[in-house]
């Protein structure tokens, strides 16, 4: 698949939550089991993504989850939990960066070509990325939203000065592999037997659109 990310146009100082209001005008792209449907799962989960010079805007919404989420250290075992996802590759390059949020804001972020072989970033760096996450429960329903503020810096072996006009291929996850019922739903569908988000050959692309071009649009 393609996606297009747009450009947001809002002042750097507004909230959080006016910034997941402003989001809201932007494409929503569904997250689905297709790549193991043998893993059944009620689970369901999208995500919206725009952009600003120097910060990407990434928003999931999770439905029907259940909550097990540990407070755990940095670059530890998130994606046991209440998960959400992000893998990224610039220029071309089977490198990777993977950068993986649980429910209560803990990440992990990881860069390089294979699952067996990544270097964590230090912990300085993944604190530089921001989340807020929204939540409501309902019996054993868990349904809830985060929001990720990812600065260009934290992609530390790449110099961005600016997303606009950048070409790259990504996938974004929804996971739970500690859940009682794991569940594994992908953007771009993955060709395994087993469920593997390292699987940079199934990116999707990703293309940061002109700072003038509208949600919607295709220039």
């Amino acid at each position: 698949m393609n996606l297009n990310i747009f450009y947001l146009h809002e002042d750097s100082n507004v909230s959080p939550e006016q910034l997941s209001e402003k989001l809201a005008a932007f494409p929503k792209h569904q997250l689905s089991n297709d790549s193991w449907p043998d893993i059944a799962t009620i689970c369901t989960a999208d995500f919206t993504i725009a952009y600003r010079k120097q910060e990407i805007l990434l928003k999931f919404r999770v439905y029907n989850d259940y909550f097990r989420s540990i407070k755990r250290p940095i670059n530890t075992e998130v994606h046991f939990d209440n998960c959400v996802e992000f893998f990224v590759a610039f220029d071309q390059s089977d490198q990777y960066y993977n950068i993986e949020f649980n429910c209560l804001g803990i990440g992990k972020m990881a860069y390089g070509s294979q699952k067996d072989k990544r270097t964590l970033l230090q912990e300085s760096v993944v604190q530089k990325i921001h989340t807020w996450t929204k939540s409501n429960t309902k019996g054993a329903v868990f349904n809830w939203e985060m929001m990720m503020s990812i600065p260009a810096e934290v992609f530390v072996f790449h110099q961005i000065q600016s997303f606009e006009g950048l070409i790259a291929k990504a996938n974004f996850y929804k996971c739970g592999d500690g859940l009682p019922d794991p569940h594994f739903l992908c953007w771009n569908k993955i060709v395994s037997s087993v469920p593997d988000f390292h699987s940079p050959d199934y990116f999707g692309a990703i293309q940061f659109m002109s700072a003038q071009a509208e949600p919607g649009s295709s220039k």
